[in-house]
């Protein structure tokens, strides 16, 4: 895959948090059910936990979870050039950069096979004790510059007990998200 990496991302990242992530103040008000049942479990949801929560954690409850393969076939939709980046924070390196350093450019359908490779890649090399190099970051954001879309792709999965029983099927079911 043929990867560009953007010079100016802190603009990008601030324009794609604009349009995908919920403010704190909607978050609360979106969320407000779930925040009060959260602190009686004794298990506040404030701006702190806000601050460190996950961009996909932060966007509206409406946009559509979907399977990954159904992320895969929007992601494959679309034509010619698309942006990515992971979630910041995270440890993970591609092609020598950490997560927190880039916004990369590549081709919608190369990322989208380079996506589901690595994820299934990585399923089935955990099977043998052992890990895939240089693989994209397990959250993935990816959409288009004039921010119309956005897929996400998390490290979560629907189906946790196959996790233990049946590894491939545990990675066909990862949570994603479709953002219109």
């Amino acid at each position: 895959m043929n990867t560009k990496y953007l010079e100016n991302t802190a603009d990008i990242e601030a324009a794609f948090m604009a349009r995908f992530v919920m403010s704190w103040e909607t978050f609360q008000i979106t969320h407000k059910d779930w925040i009060a049942e959260m602190d009686k479990q004794n298990y506040p949801i404030d701006r702190r936990w806000y601050d460190l929560a996950y961009f996909w954690d932060r966007m509206d409850p409406e946009y559509p979870r979907v399977s990954m393969t159904e992320a895969l076939d929007f992601l494959r939709t679309h034509s010619g050039s698309v942006l990515f980046m992971a979630e910041k924070g995270e440890g993970d390196c591609f092609e020598g950069r950490k997560s927190v350093d880039y916004i990369a450019e590549a081709d919608a359908a190369e990322l989208a096979e380079r996506i589901e490779h690595d994820w299934y890649g990585s399923y089935r090399l955990s099977e043998q004790n052992r890990y895939l190099v240089d693989a994209l970051p397990e959250d993935l954001y990816v959409f288009d510059r004039s921010m119309t879309w956005c897929a996400v792709f998390t490290h979560e999965t629907w189906d946790w007990e196959a996790e233990s029983t049946d590894m491939m099927k545990a990675a066909e079911s990862r949570y994603c998200i479709i953002c219109r």
